[in-house]
């Protein structure tokens, strides 16, 4: 009896663990914080959506704009502040 509770407490325990580690792993596809120098940042990727955001912050001052690197990406300038915005392109699905 002692046996099976201990392996249903071990079960358990590990279901638990690999239930925390899942969502950890689901949360930093879309969430990210970089506090390293000399450019910390911050990544958002917006759930259900193509949308997704780089910002980062420090020295040099990098002006003020905004410049289109591609069909699908904005940079954008604000003095120390700089960042991108991107729309992911729309797949038709892929073959097998």
């Amino acid at each position: 009896m002692r046996s099976i509770i201990s392996a249903i407490s071990a079960t358990l325990r590990q279901s638990a663990y690999n239930l925390v580690m899942d969502c950890r792993n689901a949360f930093n596809r879309h969430f990210s914080v970089s506090f390293y120098q000399p450019m910390p940042g911050l990544f958002i990727k917006v759930p259900f959506l193509p949308l997704s955001a780089w910002v980062e912050w420090g020295q040099p001052h990098a002006g003020f704009g905004t410049e289109r690197t591609s069909k699908t990406d904005l940079a954008f300038y604000l003095g120390t502040v700089r960042g991108s915005l991107s729309i992911e392109p729309k797949t038709e699905g892929f073959e097998a």
